[in-house]
């Protein structure tokens, strides 16, 4: 039987305006990220918009999804874990987390309850 594998995070801090945030990437992206940084030029003034680094942010159908794996992956949990305390399939869990199947009001407030957060940041 296959053994599920916590992915290794790093945060990132991205800055917005006023606004900071903060994200825990997979070690592999958060390479991507620093390849990109350094990438930068004096003109940019170290700069760039937090849609560029991450394109999803910007994509509303994908914003519940991965405000559900924020918190998945915050709370230490594999897929498979977060999958049974929400009493979901796994791959019903992936196909949220990546936007491809909507979280209603329904399951969003059973979520907010079993997690024990706001169920309006999965709608």
């Amino acid at each position: 039987m296959p053994v599920a594998a916590k992915t290794p995070l790093i945060k990132i801090e991205v800055s917005e305006g006023r606004k900071r945030k903060l994200y825990l990437v997979p070690k592999d992206a958060a390479h991507a990220v620093e390849t990109l940084l350094s990438q930068l030029d004096e003109s940019d003034e170290g700069f760039i918009p937090a849609t560029d680094l991450f394109p999803d942010l910007g994509d509303s159908k994908k914003t519940p999804g991965i405000a559900l794996r924020g918190v998945r992956l915050r709370m230490e949990l594999t897929q498979k874990e977060m999958a049974e305390k929400i009493d979901v399939t796994q791959g019903d869990l992936s196909k949220m987390e990546k936007g491809e199947r909507a979280i209603g009001k329904k399951l969003a407030m059973r979520i907010g309850k079993a997690l024990g957060v706001d169920y309006r940041r999965f709608l």
